[in-house]
C-alpha cells in the first residue's frame, strides 16, 4: 500500500471513528467505541476450530467452500483478528468494497488501541514485567483497563496514589497482558500488585483511595 493511500485510508478511519489523531504526539490509536465493538467478534471467532473460521471466511469473501477459504487464507496471512477486524468493519461502515475494507482492517490490526496505562508509571506487558520487577526491590505493578470507570478513578488521584507507594510502579492493560493475569490472579481492574524481592505480597484489586493504598504498601514493606 503506497503512502498516500494509507493516508487516504486513515483520513477516512478517523472520520468514522474508527481511529483517532493526537495532533500533539502525531500518534493514531483505535477509538475505545471500536475496540468494544471489535471485541465481540474477537469472542465468535478468536476462538472457533479451523473448519469453522474458515467457513466463516467463505461466507463473508463469497468463495464456493471452506476448503478455497483455506487456501485463501493461508496465501494471504490472513489472521483471525484480521477476519475479525474486517468484520468489524463490515458490520460498522457502508460504501466501501471489500478490498478496501481489507486493506483498512490489516491497517487498523498494526495501529491498535490506546493504552489505558497512565504516562506517570512505567509501561509493561507479558514480556517485561518480571525484568522490572526483578530489577526493583520493592515494586507495584498496576493494572488497567479502557473504558474502566474505577480505573478513570483511580487514575483522578494518581499523584496521590504514587506518593504513597515505592519509587518502582509500573503499569499494565489487563486486557492485553492474559500471562501476568493468570500468574497473579488478577481478575479485576483497576489492581495493584505488590513485589518484594521479585515474589508477590498481595493484590488489591477495585478502586481504592490513596489512603488505603499507602497504609497497605507501609504494613508489606514495614515502613509504617
Amino acid at each position: 500500500m503506497d503512502e498516500s493511500r494509507l493516508d487516504a485510508h486513515i483520513d477516512t478511519l478517523c472520520a468514522e471513528d474508527v481511529l483517532v489523531h493526537d495532533e500533539e504526539t502525531d500518534a493514531v490509536a483505535t477509538t475505545d467505541d471500536f475496540e468494544d465493538a471489535r471485541h465481540i467478534y474477537y469472542d465468535t471467532y478468536l476462538s472457533v476450530d479451523d473448519e469453522e473460521f474458515h467457513q466463516s471466511v467463505a461466507e463473508a469473501f463469497d468463495l464456493e467452500s471452506a476448503e478455497a477459504a483455506a487456501e485463501h487464507v493461508e496465501q494471504l496471512d490472513v489472521s483471525r483478528e484480521e477476519f475479525a477486524t474486517y468484520m468489524t468493519l463490515y458490520a460498522r461502515l457502508d460504501g466501501y468494497d471489500r478490498a478496501t475494507l481489507a486493506e483498512m482492517a490489516s491497517l487498523v490490526v498494526e495501529v491498535g488501541p490506546r493504552s489505558p496505562v497512565p504516562d506517570a508509571v512505567t509501561a509493561l506487558d507479558d514480556e517485561s514485567y518480571a525484568e522490572f520487577v526483578s530489577a526493583n526491590d520493592r515494586a507495584v505493578v498496576t493494572v488497567w483497563k479502557r473504558g474502566c470507570e474505577p480505573c478513570e478513578g483511580m487514575k483522578s488521584e494518581l499523584d496521590e496514589i504514587l506518593d504513597g507507594l515505592p519509587d518502582a510502579v509500573g503499569g499494565l492493560d489487563g486486557e492485553q497482558c492474559p500471562e501476568f493475569c493468570s500468574t497473579y490472579e488478577v481478575n479485576a481492574a483497576p489492581a495493584v500488585v505488590f513485589f518484594e524481592n521479585g515474589e508477590v505480597l498481595d493484590v488489591v484489586t477495585g478502586r481504592t483511595s490513596p489512603d488505603p493504598l499507602a497504609e497497605r504498601a507501609a504494613d508489606l514493606y514495614g515502613t509504617a
